[in-house]
């Protein structure tokens, strides 16, 4: 491990995009060679993770609770979609080096299990069950396959001495890539180079993740996750009976849509001003749930929604035989966090926050967080794509080894690095004259 990070005056390397020690990434995005100065873990991905049925229950609950406060932030008049489980495993990662009211704040906002361990093995159980939810085509009998899955990294600033058991969490519970990059020089490669890991591991559906200048000279690190999504209908649409149709907006007035329609066994279930239908993917492991307010009633049913509510009626799903009329829709959403989160409690995070369990004597600081998504729904099936990216910045100097004072005469050089040549030597024997 190093003792000390470069600071970024004295920085002059070119960049390193490096791959380093990396569970469950076998890929580096420049093919280059590792760095030498840089920190990884040798543990590898706990493949058997022993949470407690409680703690997968509460996980669930936190991701749900979650969901609904983070959605009732956003623009209630555009199409939009979040992915909670992206985000809350992009900031778990954050979770794994916050101490004290910072972990505090995680823990009671983002409804992440205190015992930090334990959260941790639960995220990795999760992550390792819906990887076993993918399905390969089948020819024989014209089946698409089922993709579900998620990948994450942790990009550091070249020789920074992030704290081994940091790193080790991150290899044991994420399976997250480590790669080094050069934030502090090249700031526009090291962002393009992460835009292209997330275009890559979302097959090119998130484009541009990190907006123009979400990479700064004091940039230390960015948690990176992604997830892709795709699968057939377990009752695949027929497309001859798809046609046109009006869409009654919030506002009353409507658009012309292509409804898919068809009759089969699905979830259904209906309450006072609303009805739901369940959608089953091919397996029958992973569905789709729509939840229709009656029309008019939109913005007051989803302002009273609860987690406990939705549950309720997912709950109260059962099988029959429905007529089912489902618009095809296809849009992407992107959004910067860190509003919203302030506006959740969270602003410590922005503000001054203890992640002192990813680095020793440095203060660290969220600059950002970017997330952005993408659904297409169809007579075949759903694709669906969502990445989440945690900018870090250091916000003061980094803790000095020695201290040194130029307040009496000096000798200079300046000099080519490379070959040893001085090109210029000199001395100042009084800076005022």
């Amino acid at each position: 491990m190093m003792k000390h990070a470069i600071h970024p005056l004295a920085q002059r390397t070119a960049a390193a995009i490096l791959l380093m020690a990396a569970c469950g990434e076998d890929a580096n995005p420049r093919g280059s060679e590792l760095a030498p100065d840089t920190v990884s873990s040798n543990l590898e991905r706990v493949r058997n993770p022993e949470p407690t049925a409680e703690q997968m229950r509460a996980l669930a609950r936190g991701n749900h609770r979650f969901t609904l406060d983070l959605f009732g932030q956003l623009d209630g008049d555009e199409n939009a979609m979040i992915s909670t489980l992206s985000i809350r495993t992009a900031f778990a990662m954050v979770y794994a080096g916050a101490r004290t009211t910072t972990a505090q704040a995680m823990s009671d906002r983002m409804y992440m299990d205190s015992d930090a361990e334990a959260f941790h093995q639960a995220m990795n159980a999760l992550d390792l069950a819906l990887a076993d939810r993918e399905l390969p085509a089948d020819p024989e009998q014209d089946l698409d396959p089922v993709e579900l899955r998620q990948a994450n990294a942790f990009w550091s600033q070249t020789g920074y001495p992030w704290k081994q058991d940091y790193l080790d969490t991150l290899a044991r519970h994420y399976g997250a890539g480590v790669y080094t990059v050069d934030f502090w020089t090249q700031p526009e490669i090291s962002r393009r180079t992460i835009n292209d890991w997330v275009e890559k591991r979302t097959r090119e559906r998130i484009q541009d993740l990190l907006p123009e200048g979400s990479i700064k000279t004091n940039t230390v690190a960015v948690l990176t996750n992604a997830i892709y999504f795709k699968a057939p209908w377990s009752s695949v649409f027929d497309e001859n009976f798809t046609q046109s149709g009006d869409f009654e907006r919030k506002d009353g007035s409507t658009s012309s849509v292509e409804y898919m329609k068809q009759i089969a066994e699905y979830g259904h279930a209906e309450g006072a001003g609303w009805v739901a239908v369940e959608l089953p993917f091919r397996g029958e492991e992973l569905s789709m749930v729509i939840v229709a307010p009656d029309a008019g009633t939109f913005d007051g049913f989803k302002s009273s929604m609860t987690a406990e509510a939705l549950r309720n009626i997912v709950d109260s799903l059962s099988q029959q035989q429905v007529e089912l009329s489902l618009p095809k829709f296809e849009f992407e959403t992107q959004m910067q966090l860190s509003d919203s989160f302030r506006n959740l409690g969270l602003a410590e995070l922005f503000e001054g926050p203890d992640l002192s369990g990813m680095v020793e004597g440095r203060l660290l600081s969220v600059d950002e967080a970017y997330h952005k998504t993408f659904v297409a729904v169809d007579e075949k099936g759903t694709e669906a794509a969502a990445a989440t990216a945690v900018v870090i910045v250091e916000t003061s100097a980094p803790t000095p080894d020695h201290t040194v004072a130029l307040d009496r005469p000096f000798l200079f050089l300046i000099r080519d690095r490379a070959t040893g040549v001085w090109l210029f030597f000199g001395q100042v024997l009084d800076p005022s004259a």
